[in-house]
């Protein structure tokens, strides 16, 4: 037992480097900050995106969507203190996301590049989202008409009153619904990297997973996202590029803005 000693030290200390080490790496991009290049450019964004909605005289629905990690909760969450929560509804669509007990007995096969992969169903598949009941409700905010948020165990119900001029839907299920719904629909996405990093930044340090393990799933998941989700993209009004620490808008078909 006492010659072993040396050796599980050792593996001690050198999990606690590389923990530090992707702490390094993960550091200044799990947000936007505000002296950060891309930070400078998502409150130019949202400047002009205040800019269209005082033009506008009618309600104002806005659809946000992303894989995971890929900003979008942080812009809303901005863009929504910008407007004020006297003027503003925000609908997290997680809650429209299947349970992950059930998705993780779900096994999909799929072909990438040559190769057939069968992993557990991620929320980058359609199948995983209750669209019909999303797009229910975003039917019934576009007609003006009051709606209480699912309550779950993580995220209690609170009414989204139809007397506030803006209502944002924020969420991976918006991309897979008909985007004619919205007034004007935003997509953030980063590269495989970003999104690793910001990911498995949170995972080890609050969940105590292994990198290892949290590298194979998400590539995995990174696979599901480029086959079943990323075309959704093409349908959006705005595709925003937030790879590294940056805020690049690749497309915009939905308002005049400076970026």
């Amino acid at each position: 037992m006492h010659t072993d000693e040396p050796a599980w030290k050792f593996r001690g200390i050198l999990k606690n480097w590389m923990l530090e080490y992707h702490s390094f790496l993960v550091k200044g991009m799990m947000k936007f900050p505000e002296n950060s290049k891309g930070g400078g450019k998502m409150d130019r964004f949202i400047e002009d995106l205040l800019v269209l909605i005082h033009q506008k005289d009618k309600r104002f629905l806005i659809g946000v969507s992303g894989h995971g990690a890929a900003g979008k909760t942080t812009f809303t969450q901005k863009f929504a203190g910008r407007i004020g929560s006297d003027r503003v509804n925000v609908l997290n669509t997680d809650p429209y996301i299947t349970d992950s007990a059930v998705r993780k007995n779900t096994m999909i096969t799929y072909d990438w590049n040559g190769k057939e992969h069968t992993f557990k169903m991620t929320a980058c598949h359609p199948a995983a989202h209750h669209i019909p009941s999303l797009e229910r409700d975003m039917k019934m905010l576009k007609k003006g008409m009051d709606l209480y948020t699912l309550d779950t165990g993580w995220l209690p119900s609170e009414l989204l009153s139809a007397n506030k001029k803006v209502t944002i839907a924020e969420g991976m299920s918006v991309a897979f619904l008909d985007q004619s719904l919205f007034d004007l629909s935003i997509y953030f996405y980063t590269d495989g990297e970003t999104e690793f990093l910001r990911r498995s930044g949170r995972d080890i340090k609050e969940r105590g997973m292994e990198l290892a393990y949290l590298k194979q799933s998400h590539d995995e998941r990174r696979v599901q996202y480029e086959i079943f989700m990323h075309a959704h993209s093409e349908l959006f009004d705005v595709v925003v590029n937030t790879s590294g620490d940056g805020f690049v808008v690749e497309k915009n078909e939905g308002f005049d803005s400076e970026d």
